[in-house]
C-alpha cells in the first residue's frame, strides 16, 4: 500500500474513531448528573473493557504472545497503561464532575498539541521531528475548539472551576498520546510487535492496580456502584473503549512511520465535539451553538480541511522520493 493510501485509510479510521470516542464524554455526563461517583466511572470502563478486549484477542489467537509480552516487561505496561488510560480516566472523571461534556471534549483536543510537541522526547529516529506547518494549523483547530465554546464559559457556576477542570483535562490530554507513544515505542526497540488490540488490552491490564485502589476509594465513599451506572459503564467500554480505542490506534498504526500524516489522525479527534455536541442536543435537549459556536465550528473546518490537504501533499512527496 503506497504511503498516500496509508494516509487516506488512517484519515477514515481516525474520523470513524472519534465518533465512538465521543461516547465517554456524552456517557461521563449523564453519569455525574445522576449522581454516580467518580471513581467507579473511572474503573468500571476498563474493567469492561478488559474481558471485551480478551475475548476478541483470544478469539484471533493473539492472547498468548501479549501475554508473553507482559511476561517479560510487565513494568513496561503498568508504567504505561497506568499512565495512558489510568491517569486519562481518573482525570476525564473529576472534570465530568465540574464541566458539561462539550467543554470536557472540546478542552480534550489539546492532545493534538500534544502528542506532536511530546515527540521530540519520545523517539530517537526521524519521528522525533516535529511538523512545523501540521503544527501551526493544530494551532488553528485548537483556536477555533476555544472560540466555539467561549459564549459557554458564561454558564459554568464559578471560573475555579472552569480553572480545575481545564488543568485536569490537559492532563488526560498529555498522558494519553504519552502512553500510547511510548509503548509503541518501546515495544519496537525490544523487537515485541503487538497490534492495536492487543496494544489497549495490554494498556488495560496494566492499569489494574491503579483500578483497584479507585475501586476501594469508591466503595469506602459510596459503597457499590448502582445497576445504572454499571450499565452505562459497559456502554463506554464497549463504544468509546472498544471500538473508538481500538480504531484510532489502529489509525496510528497504519501511519506509523509519517510523523505528518500521524498529527493529522490526533487531529481527526477533533470531530469529537461535533459528535459530542450532537449526542448531547439529542440525549439532553442541549441548544444549537450561537455565534460563537458557529465561528468556532467554522475554524475548525478550516483548520482539519488544510491539515488533510497538507498531508496528502506530503505523502505525495514521500511517494515521488522513494
Amino acid at each position: 500500500m503506497t504511503e498516500q493510501a496509508k494516509a487516506y485509510k488512517g484519515i477514515l479510521w481516525g474520523v470513524v474513531a472519534s465518533l465512538f470516542l465521543s461516547s465517554t464524554f456524552i456517557i461521563n455526563s449523564l453519569i455525574s448528573g445522576s449522581g454516580g461517583h467518580w471513581t467507579w466511572t473511572a474503573n468500571l470502563r476498563t474493567l469492561f473493557l478488559i474481558p471485551i478486549l480478551a475475548i476478541v484477542v483470544l478469539l484471533n489467537k493473539q492472547l498468548k504472545p501479549l501475554l508473553t509480552a507482559i511476561r517479560k516487561e510487565p513494568l513496561v505496561f503498568l508504567k504505561w497503561g497506568t499512565t495512558g488510560f489510568g491517569v486519562l480516566y481518573t482525570a476525564l472523571a473529576l472534570a465530568s464532575l465540574i464541566s458539561p461534556g462539550w467543554m470536557v471534549a472540546a478542552t480534550f483536543q489539546i492532545n493534538i498539541l500534544a502528542g506532536m510537541l511530546l515527540a521530540p522526547f519520545i523517539y530517537n529516529d526521524h519521528r522525533k521531528f516535529v511538523p512545523k506547518r501540521a503544527l501551526m494549523l493544530s494551532v488553528v483547530i485548537i483556536a477555533g475548539v476555544f472560540v466555539m465554546q467561549y459564549e459557554k464559559m458564561s454558564q459554568l457556576e464559578a471560573a475555579g472551576n472552569a480553572f480545575i477542570s481545564f488543568f485536569l483535562v490537559m492532563l488526560g490530554a498529555i498522558v494519553w498520546p504519552l502512553g500510547n507513544r511510548k509503548l509503541l515505542v518501546v515495544l519496537e526497540e525490544k523487537n515485541m510487535p503487538l497490534n492495536a488490540l492487543q496494544r489497549v488490552l495490554g494498556m488495560s491490564i496494566g492499569c489494574i492496580p491503579l483500578l483497584i485502589v479507585l475501586g476501594i476509594i469508591g466503595y469506602a465513599q459510596s459503597g457499590l456502584p448502582s445497576m445504572g451506572q454499571c450499565e452505562a459503564s459497559f456502554y463506554s467500554a464497549l463504544f468509546s473503549g472498544f471500538l473508538g480505542g481500538v480504531g484510532f490506534y489502529q489509525a496510528t498504526q497504519i501511519v506509523n512511520k509519517n510523523p505528518v500524516a500521524l498529527s493529522t489522525i490526533e487531529a481527526t479527534q477533533v470531530f469529537e465535539i461535533i459528535f459530542t455536541l450532537i449526542g448531547e442536543m439529542l440525549l439532553t435537549g442541549a441548544p444549537l451553538p450561537g455565534f460563537y459556536g458557529q465561528l468556532g465550528i467554522a475554524i475548525v473546518t478550516v483548520g482539519i480541511t488544510c491539515h488533510f490537504w497538507y498531508t496528502i501533499r506530503h505523502t505525495r512527496k514521500m511517494a515521488l522520493a522513494t
